[in-house]
């Protein structure tokens, strides 16, 4: 695998945040292709356009990689044969069938990109010389792509492996808990049954709630997560079950908010996690308004 962070400065126009995003947040390619020279400078333009660029040399390494980093998009360069392996291979993954997959090909009017098509990605073929163009056309593509579900699924993830350094004891319990209290996103944490262990800065600013009333309530009574629909679902967390989606939350102030959530269970023995973003669009990087991002 190969990523790297660009060192030259930013181009002018770009905004301060498309350098400091946090990880999670921040737009990931995907560049698979068996030329060594095309992955190198093709990384080298996306991190300067703002993104986090990966790359795999073939597509077994590509699959894995998707799904362990869940990129906004991923672009193919291989021989016809692979390019539409590794596309078909995404498809049927549930985890990865709704992430964009941009494939390079010699025609749009050939059959390889029909093919393409019709397994849902994007035939491009730009001009080889001109790899801007490419991050061009990704842009475009990422700005109509719904990355909310996906960036939390991301930030689950990153807690996953961050659980992993984490003695399983109180000691390591506490320490993960104090990481998770800090955090800037919608995320808490809790034990197996069900009460509030962590909760992070970005879930009282969502909530409207303390965290002193969150850690001394638990997700069956709580205001913000009532109804009978929803302990179900919180059940089904508390029995070892991941899910994500779309649903809406209770502020404090008696608001309905619909957000993105997410949950992952047992990062730790009896330690569950649940994140939250809101579904609400936010301006994208060109002033114009973006959904799901």
């Amino acid at each position: 695998m190969h990523t790297r962070k660009s060192d030259r400065p930013r181009r002018p126009g770009r905004l301060e945040s498309d350098c400091s995003a946090p990880l999670a947040d921040q737009r990931r390619v995907l560049l698979v292709g068996e030329s060594d020279d095309w992955r190198l400078l093709t990384s080298y333009l996306f991190e300067d356009a703002g993104y986090t660029a990966y790359a795999a040399g073939d597509g077994r390494q590509a699959v894995m990689l998707v799904a362990r980093l869940l990129p906004d998009v991923v672009v193919v360069r291989m021989d016809p044969l692979d390019r539409l392996d590794v596309l078909m291979r995404l498809r049927e993954d549930a985890g990865t069938a709704d992430i964009p997959v941009v494939v390079l090909t010699e025609s749009l009017q050939s059959a390889q990109a029909q093919h393409v098509r019709a397994l849902g990605g994007v035939p491009l073929a730009p001009d080889t010389t001109d790899i801007n163009a490419l991050v061009g056309e990704v842009d475009t593509l990422i700005v109509v792509a719904a990355r909310g579900p996906r960036a939390l699924k991301r930030r689950l993830l990153d807690l996953q492996e961050l659980a992993r350094y984490y003695t399983p004891d109180a000691a390591g319990k506490a320490q993960l808990r104090h990481l998770i209290d800090q955090l800037q996103v919608a995320i808490f944490a809790m034990d197996e049954h069900g009460h509030c262990i962590a909760a992070s800065e970005g879930l009282t600013t969502l909530t409207g709630y303390s965290r002193r009333q969150l850690l001394t309530s638990s997700v069956f009574e709580i205001g913000f997560l009532r109804g009978d629909e929803s302990d179900a679902e919180w059940q089904g967390v508390l029995a070892n079950r991941q899910s994500s989606g779309m649903t809406n939350i209770t502020n404090r102030a008696g608001e309905d908010v619909a957000v993105h959530a997410a949950t992952v269970a047992e990062i730790l023995p009896g330690f569950h996690v649940a994140a939250f973003a809101p579904a609400d669009p936010r301006p994208a990087r060109d002033g114009t308004r973006n959904h799901g991002d």
